[in-house]
């Protein structure tokens, strides 16, 4: 296999990198024209034109603050945008595509709805079918925790991203760290996903560190999927957003810092070996490993909701009191950054009846996280969206991007690269906001494909 790319790529690579980039620049225009201007019956140019508008918004505003615009490597974003674009072409364009990622939700969704069994021996019937969000969710995260140790001890873990991998570095041109980063994000989340290539952290450079925080709050987990699709979410919508957030974190985060060192994996895909006292003895072992790992990650989820939902109330209680002498009616967060993000909401293509409400929600999840977003999506605004805006905000809410993150991603990688500490927290605000757009990007492509 690894041949007959070789024999593809080493003649393309030959080609001068500025008629490469100006290469893989044309095929992004013909994918996006041949998509703004096909003719439907239930969609209009003006909706796709208006994402398209939202989608270059974005990738300019990244461009002018951009830590070095000299230095972008422009087949980088160009190729990058493209396999993005192409994937979400074969999920909305191809019955193949819909297909595939129909059936990987519905086994996704299966699979790890055999969790119930397991809180049914601890409880009963009644209280494994009370629907309550802990009995549902955090049994789900935990099964799926064990499954990921499993698959690492076996090595079927690595030969899946590695191989993925080792595509992204050759066409993609980023180093191997990054790639099996980004690649893994969507499998194992943030923090976790930064394990695999523990060694080379403390000596990666600032684009890189950059681009390993972006990826992690560019897509969620798989460990937390069958809580959003318990909560009414199309689990294909978030699948597909997570396939489509690998190279669009990429993208935008060589956009906003691009890389000037040289990476000490540049080139090459190695993931690190295990260190003997830390691999496990058995199959049983590794189930275990990945059970205190999914237990740490429920009560991580648990407190954090409790504290931030908690501070949320709490500062709307404040806001209602002061908007009382103001006489303006339920005065919230949500409703002054709702109001704040409806020209995001409008740029990435959402029903102008639900801007405020898409503006919201975005806000919402900035301010506590995407389960909360999701919860209110699917309760609160379920009969108010349209299936338009229902869809886009589904792909703008699917990632990490938040302000409790921030704290996570920090703690996690400063335990691994202690002396990194400092360059990690100043990276990590311009991280999130990256991670935030990829998501932005995705639902302005899904606009332009729905």
């Amino acid at each position: 296999m690894w041949r007959t790319w070789d024999f593809i790529a080493t003649p393309f690579y030959r080609i001068p990198r500025r008629w490469r980039m100006v290469g893989f620049g044309c095929l992004d225009v013909v994918v996006i024209v041949v998509t703004i201007f096909s003719i439907e019956a239930d969609s209009t140019r003006v909706q796709r034109l208006i994402a398209l508008v939202g989608m270059v918004i974005f990738l300019l505003g990244l461009y002018i603050t951009s830590r070095h615009r000299r230095s972008v490597n422009w087949c980088t974003v160009w190729a990058s945008l493209l396999l993005q674009f192409l994937l979400a072409l074969f999920v909305f364009r191809t019955s193949v595509g819909q297909d595939i990622f129909s059936w990987l939700s519905n086994f996704a969704q299966g699979y790890l709805g055999k969790a119930w069994y397991g809180i049914q021996f601890l409880t009963n019937d009644d209280v494994a079918n009370a629907g309550v969000f802990a009995v549902t969710v955090f049994p789900a995260i935990i099964f799926f925790a064990s499954t990921v140790q499993i698959l690492y001890y076996v090595g079927a873990l690595q030969w899946i991203l590695t191989r993925f991998a080792v595509i992204f570095v050759h066409l993609l041109q980023v180093s191997g760290a990054e790639a099996v980063v980004a690649v893994a994000s969507p499998f194992i989340g943030q923090g976790e996903n930064a394990l695999l290539v523990k060694p080379y952290l403390p000596y990666m450079t600032q684009a890189e560190l950059h681009q390993i925080m972006t990826s992690g709050f560019a897509t969620i987990s798989g460990s937390v999927l069958f809580g959003y699709i318990s909560m009414g979410v199309s689990g294909e919508a978030l699948l597909t957003s997570c396939i489509m957030s690998i190279p669009c974190s990429l993208a935008v985060s060589k956009l906003r810092v691009p890389e000037t060192e040289e990476p000490l994996t540049g080139g090459k895909v190695q993931l690190p070996p295990v260190d003997p006292n830390e691999k496990p003895a058995n199959l049983l072992h590794a189930a275990g490993n990945g059970a205190n790992l999914g237990m740490t990650i429920v009560l991580c989820i648990a407190a954090n909701l409790i504290a931030l939902l908690s501070l949320l109330y709490a500062v709307n209680a404040f806001l209602t009191w002061v908007g009382n002498f103001l006489t303006i009616q339920e005065l919230t967060l949500q409703l002054i950054t709702g109001y704040v993000f409806v020209p995001v909401a409008w740029m990435i293509g959402a029903d102008n009846e639900n801007l405020v409400d898409v503006g919201r929600l975005m806000a919402l999840k900035i301010w506590a996280n995407e389960f909360v977003a999701y919860k209110e999506m699917t309760t609160t605004y379920k009969d108010i969206l349209t299936p338009r805006s229902q869809l886009i905000s589904t792909y703008a809410l699917c990632g990490f991007a938040n302000l409790s993150s921030i704290g996570n991603q920090i703690g996690c990688l400063t335990v691994i690269a202690p002396g990194r500490a400092a360059e990690l927290s100043k990276l990590a605000v311009s991280a999130m906001l990256c991670g935030a757009i990829s998501t932005w990007i995705s639902a302005c492509i899904a606009g332009m494909l729905y």
